[in-house]
């Protein structure tokens, strides 16, 4: 029979294991965060903190992405 201290020991080892094989911060689709090619109410990708403008891709959104587009996620770096 397992005592207590070596039971929490297994525990944590196996979410650790399944923590370490699973990608923390996996994209989204476009769909999933209504991605849409032009600005909404002034706002685009380009000003947005997740944007990576040397490759027009997004850090949480797949695929690749306009700079004057737009998605759920944005989110203005000045706030």
């Amino acid at each position: 029979m397992l005592k207590r201290r070596e039971f929490f020991k297994s525990v944590a080892f196996l979410g650790l294991i399944t923590f370490s094989t699973t990608p923390l911060h996996a994209k989204g689709s476009k769909s999933q965060f209504k991605y849409q090619d032009t600005p909404k109410d002034g706002k685009a990708c380009k000003d947005c903190i997740h944007f990576e403008a040397g490759t027009n891709t997004c850090k949480v959104v797949k695929g690749s992405i306009d700079a004057n587009g737009w998605c759920t996620l944005y989110t203005n770096p000045k706030k």
